[in-house]
Formats: structure tokens, C-alpha cells, sequence
């Protein structure tokens, strides 16, 4: 660390990597000094684009750098839990792409590295450090609505400007589901919708999905439409996700797939926000409705890219002054359990209870409740 700013090193230079390197052109606390990617030419070709003075083959050198303070780890998802774990032993602050693995034992293993390290760990999550998600979980615990009783969210998978029905990046792990995990509804881009939920209603007791026979499988394994039912640990609180796929619904934004929006009733109010990753502009991001009156919230960031710059400067921020670093280990894990949870649910056509893949991540024996060892599901 030099002068306060903190030297920061990428691994995995792939697509989203570039919305990661934005949060260093005037970061006041970090600085993005090398680069490290497996394909031959890759890392270099970035260090150049992003004025960066060292660049790696092989992420280990990047790890045994006396000069680097931190890593941004952005891999495939099959190597997320393994790097994190050989970069917190190496003594680097460390922030991991989400999910923080496959499975939970995987999310155990890396939330016990974590435990016993010095440094900053976080999993990042772009959803939590955007606008409108921002500004509602300030309107909560503002008690604008009350004590928060039931969330619904709603995701409407579409087609994007430039044809793509899935969105997103094209790389070839992301298709093989031993390396992103399997189903990409509630696994990938469902891990965004399960952090909002936990990070505005509390952790998550018990899942319930339902698809109906003949569901479509699509991209990744991914079975739209579905319904997702939940209830959290403490509160009463209750929370619901509907899932569709309509391939005339055109999203907004061109390079995602998926318009959604969510509501949350309190004790004295409503909340909505209409502006999650896609959905059209004209309507206010977040609306709060109590006591007889509607109050339209305009002023609210709501540029997608915005937040992964603001997202980089909670890491760096964090390791120079304390400040909160988003998703610990443990609330990543129950993130990932969520999910994995309910994919498991879909198939068995049961409720599971997150606590089941817990301790199956913890190596108890729940054959019978479980998806498997560690809690992994794979389609």
C-alpha cells in the first residue's frame, strides 16, 4: 500500500473485467497495478488497454508479488473457491466475483480461510451497491414502511437488442455446467435477486419452487417459467419470485435478457422498485407508498455500470478505513444456499430447508435431505 491507495491486481481478464477496471480510472483509494489471465497475450493486451505495469500468464506470480495489497479474483465459477482461499493464504485482501463457489461446502471452506486471515474478504455483488437497491434498503431501515412483512420479485427473460436470448457473456465455460454450476435462472443471475433478498428481508429459512410440467429447458439448464417461495428466519417474513420467458418482452438494456421488478410490504407501507436491471426508463426507480400518499423517488442513480465503480471503491475503501465490504464469506454462502436450495426443490418437488445443505457442507450425513454431498446441485 502507497499513500493510502491501495495496489490491486486482477485475475481472470475476461469480459466482465472491464467494468471491473472502470473502478480504477479515479478510485482515491486504489490503484489497479497488474494483470494476470491464462490465455496467451490476454493479460497483456488489458494491461496496455488499462495502463497497467505488470501483467501474468500464470495468477500464482501475481500472488507471490510483494508489491501487490489485493486481488479482484474474476474466474470462472469453478475456480472461485480454491483461488480465494490460495490468495487469503498468500496475505492478499481479497475480493471474489460472485457466487463464492459451486456448493456449500465450498462457501465453508472459503468462509474459514477467510476467518482465520488478516485481510479484507468480500464477495462482490454488483445488485448491492446499485441505485435503486441503494435507496431502498435506506428506506427501510429508515422505517418508511415499517417492519419489512413480504418481498415479491418479478424477472421476464426476453430477448435483447441484438438478438441474444440470454444476454450477458458468451465464453464457453459459462455453457459447460460443471464449471458455472448449471442452471443459470437461479444460479447465475439469480444470485443478484438472492443477495437483494437477503440484504433487505434477512437470511432465508426454507425454499419452495414450483415449474410446471414441461417447463422449457433452455440456456444452461435453466427451466422458465418457475415460482420461488420462501420464508426467512426470524420476523414472519415471507417472500416470493415469479419467473417467465417471453420472447417478444424486449429488454432495455441491449445486452441483458431480463427485465425485473420487486415490491416489499411493510407494516405502515409499500415499496416498488421498477428499475432492477432493465426495465424502461420513465417510471421512478424506487416508490414508496404510505399513509395515503405516493412518493416517486427520481433522484436515484440508475446507470448499470455505476455500479460496479461504486462497488470497487466500497473494496478498496474498506481495506484503507474499515468501512463495510458488502458480502461477508458466511452471508455469501446463504446467498449460494438459496439458490442451490432451490434448484433442488424444483427437481424433488419439496421444500428444503437451507440449514440441510449447511450441514451437508459441514459433512453430516443428510442423504436424505440433501442434493448431495456439500450441498451441490448440478443440471
Amino acid at each position: 500500500m502507497t499513500a493510502d491507495r491501495i495496489r490491486v491486481g486482477i485475475i481472470g481478464a475476461g469480459q466482465i473485467a472491464e467494468l471491473h477496471a472502470a473502478g480504477y480510472v479515479d478510485n482515491p483509494t486504489g490503484e489497479l497495478c497488474a494483470v494476470a489471465d491464462v490465455r496467451p497475450g490476454v493479460a497483456e493486451e488489458r494491461a496496455r488497454k488499462w495502463g497497467v505495469p505488470k501483467h501474468y500468464l500464470d495468477y500464482r506470480e501475481l500472488l507471490m508479488d510483494q508489491d501487490i495489497d489485493a486481488v479482484e479474483i474474476l474466474l470462472p465459477h469453478d475456480l472461485h473457491a480454491a483461488v480465494a482461499i490460495e490468495a487469503l493464504e498468500a496475505g492478499k485482501h481479497v475480493s471474489l466475483q460472485k457466487p463464492i463457489g459451486l456448493s456449500v461446502s465450498e462457501g465453508l471452506r472459503v468462509s474459514d480461510a477467510a476467518a482465520r486471515a488478516t485481510s479484507v474478504f468480500r464477495v462482490f455483488e454488483n445488485y448491492l451497491t446499485y441505485g435503486p437497491y441503494i435507496r431502498a434498503k435506506q428506506v427501510i431501515d429508515a422505517g418508511d414502511i415499517g417492519d419489512p412483512l413480504a418481498i415479491r420479485v418479478k424477472s421476464v427473460h426476453g430477448p435483447t437488442g441484438s438478438g441474444n436470448q440470454s444476454g450477458g457473456s458468451n465464453e464457453d465455460w459459462r455453457q459447460d455446467p460443471l464449471r458455472s454450476g448449471g442452471d443459470h435462472a437461479l444460479l447465475d443471475y439469480g444470485h443478484h435477486v438472492a443477495s437483494v433478498i437477503h440484504r433487505l428481508m434477512g437470511p432465508v429459512e426454507a425454499v419452495h419452487t414450483m415449474r410446471p410440467d414441461g417447463a422449457v429447458v433452455e440456456r444452461q439448464s435453466a427451466a422458465v417459467p418457475a415460482t420461488v417461495s420462501w420464508t426467512h428466519e426470524t420476523g414472519g417474513r415471507i417472500g416470493s419470485w415469479e419467473m417467465l420467458r417471453r420472447p417478444d418482452f424486449m429488454a432495455h438494456i441491449p445486452e441483458y435478457g431480463v427485465n425485473e421488478w420487486t415490491e416489499i410490504t411493510g407494516s405502515r407501507g409499500v415499496m416498488w422498485i421498477t428499475r432492477g436491471r432493465n426495465f424502461p426508463p420513465g417510471t421512478a426507480p424506487v416508490i414508496v407508498h404510505r399513509n395515503g400518499t405516493t412518493l416517486p423517488m427520481d433522484d436515484v442513480q440508475t446507470d448499470w455500470e455505476s455500479s460496479f465503480v461504486r462497488g470497487v471503491h466500497d473494496f478498496t475503501e474498506a481495506i484503507v478505513n474499515g468501512s463495510e465490504v458488502g458480502l461477508s464469506a458466511r452471508a455469501a454462502t446463504s446467498v449460494l444456499a438459496f439458490g442451490l436450495a432451490a434448484v433442488y426443490s424444483g427437481k424433488s418437488r419439496r421444500e428444503v430447508r437451507l440449514s440441510d445443505l449447511e450441514n451437508a457442507g459441514a459433512g453430516n450425513d443428510v442423504s436424505a435431505a440433501g442434493p448431495g454431498p456439500g450441498g451441490n446441485v448440478r443440471t
